[in-house]
């Protein structure tokens, strides 16, 4: 018996049995086709795949990729902000108050050390070592299979 024909007789029982997509894909994990069966049915300008030392760690569709660097993003602009609230930066050395005969007071602010004071407080709790980038990545990836 050719492939093709086993393959008829296996539609054929399959329509018989009216078998459904759960125990399609039942089966399919079984046979130990799913990757393959992913990448044959998704378009593949729309996967993309993270590999580490040369193995595949997770494998993202367009959207899925989207909404994964969309809760990365939410969580660097969270960590920004709390670092900025809780960094205890001295105003008061960027404010500087001039007093003219005339009664009138100017204020200069130095921006630019307003800058440097964020991005020093956003650095200190932004970690870039590999590892926790890495920890950070699969937090992610457990927190998007939650929802």
């Amino acid at each position: 018996m050719t492939n093709q024909n086993i393959a008829d007789s296996v539609i054929k029982i399959f329509f018989e049995v009216g078998i459904d997509g759960e125990t399609m894909e039942y089966i399919i994990d079984k046979m130990g086709m799913r990757d393959q069966m992913i990448k044959q049915l998704t378009p593949q300008n729309d996967i993309v795949e993270l590999e580490r030392d040369e193995e595949i760690m997770v494998r993202f569709t367009r959207q899925q990729l989207i909404e994964y660097t969309r809760e990365i993003q939410e969580r660097c602009k969270q960590a920004s902000l709390e670092a900025i609230r809780n960094a205890g930066i001295g105003f008061d050395d960027m404010v500087e108050l001039e007093m003219y005969h005339d009664r009138t007071i100017e204020v200069n602010f130095d921006e630019s050390s307003l800058y440097k004071e964020i991005e020093c407080a956003i650095d200190d709790v932004v970690t870039d070592d590999d590892d926790a980038v890495l920890d950070e990545a699969c937090n992610v990836l457990d927190h998007l299979a939650e929802k």
